[in-house]
């Protein structure tokens, strides 16, 4: 069955009641152990919350990058489009003809001219 040495833990004082363990033999120890235990918890829950919580931002973050990359891809279309319109419209040929047809403009004839020294 057993050994004589675990028969003799098992021998009960008379007049002690069995729900109720002896307090004196090992609850410090018990209690450092939850204490640490508690603390071990709470650390790593903090540490679960905090990666989660930057997982989240790095997502949110993917959004907005991708988000400015097609703002700036709009931009750089309308900033194209807007210099081939500012080029056309100062293109020298372009201005002499509407000088001529809406304005009814001419070169200047000789005594028109003026030298400037």
């Amino acid at each position: 069955m057993g050994r004589a040495g675990d028969a003799s833990a098992l021998v009960f004082k008379p007049g002690t009641d069995f729900n109720v363990r002896d307090k004196s033999s090992a609850s410090p120890h018990i209690r450092l152990w939850l204490a640490a235990s508690a603390l071990l918890g709470v650390i790593f829950v903090t540490c679960a919350i905090f990666y989660v919580w930057l997982y989240v931002q790095q997502v949110q973050n993917g959004y907005r990058l991708s988000k400015i990359y097609e703002e700036n891809e709009l931009q750089s279309t309308v900033q194209r489009k807007l210099k081939l319109e500012w080029s056309r419209l100062r293109d020298p040929t372009r201005l002499e003809e509407i000088g001529r047809n809406q304005f009814g403009l001419a070169p200047p004839r000789a005594d028109q001219k003026v030298t400037i020294r």
